[in-house]
């Protein structure tokens, strides 16, 4: 597992070299269109999150920090999947068919229920997440002070999101290939490490974003940067996953090729 978050975290790397060489440029262009319809509601979501910290003083206890910076963390990062879904859906498809040779007539149905799709994994994905932060946040705040057991509990809680950001930037280059959703589900249970990897460098970001926040010129500045630094690293994540799989993909029909000679 460990081998595939490496493999998973290298190939963002590869997929920046990609971006450059089928000239993507568009699909940035439309993201950043898109971007504008995302700063709004964080914008709205950072003041309300103001508002009640301010009106309920145990919000900011120190007990509770773990769930706040990881709820903020998944709501922003959920919500700016499910906005670019399209480009996403757009942009898997694309680098799928540079990879595979194979073209594709462009069709606003298929578009549509790709969109679909995406959110449909993407909110399905943020519900288990909070069910598991929740859990293991209770699990924590009876157990002894200790820094060791809210340390593995901070990794624990990072894995798992990993996991679930990961599996919603994999499942873009899955619809490419025309999988179920269970069979989606089940291939993103069987290659752990590689979800894991490409969620990470996502919730990474997203984390950095959430502790640096207000430190910047204003806050308002910070929301936007925050929004367009994720998206860009959750952009560069779909060619990865796309690479991943075509990749995956390939070794697979090597595979039944050698069966069956």
């Amino acid at each position: 597992m460990l081998r595939d978050i490496f493999k998973s975290i290298a190939s963002y790397g590869v997929a920046i070299r990609y971006f450059f060489k089928f000239r993507l440029y568009k699909y940035l262009l439309l993201l950043l269109i898109l971007l504008m319809f995302f700063a709004f509601p964080v914008v709205i979501f950072d003041f309300f999150i103001n508002f009640v910290a301010g009106l309920i003083p145990y919000f900011k206890v120190q007990k509770y920090t773990l769930l706040t910076l990881n709820m903020v963390a998944g709501i922003s990062g959920f919500l700016l999947l499910l906005i670019l879904s399209p480009v996403f859906s757009m942009v898997s498809e694309e680098v799928g068919k540079y990879l595979s040779g194979q073209t594709y007539r462009f069709s606003p149905v298929q578009l549509l229920k790709d969109v679909v799709r995406g959110i449909k994994i993407s909110l399905r994905n943020m519900f288990y997440q909070y069910i598991s932060i929740a859990i293991i946040s209770i699990g924590l705040y009876f157990l002894p002070e200790m820094k060791l057991i809210h340390l593995f509990g901070n990794v624990l809680i990072g894995l798992i999101t990993s996991y679930f950001y990961g599996f919603s930037i994999l499942d873009y280059a899955m619809e490419n290939y025309r999988m179920s959703y269970k069979s989606s589900v089940q291939f993103a249970h069987q290659h752990t490490g590689l979800v894991i990897g490409l969620g990470l460098v996502y919730y990474s970001m997203i984390s950095l974003n959430v502790l640096i926040e207000g430190r910047l010129i204003s806050q308002h500045l910070s929301v936007y940067w925050s929004a367009f630094s994720e998206a860009i690293v959750a952009f560069i994540g779909v060619i990865a996953a796309s690479i991943l799989m075509s990749k995956y993909k390939q070794n697979e029909a090597t595979l039944q090729s050698n069966a069956a000679s």
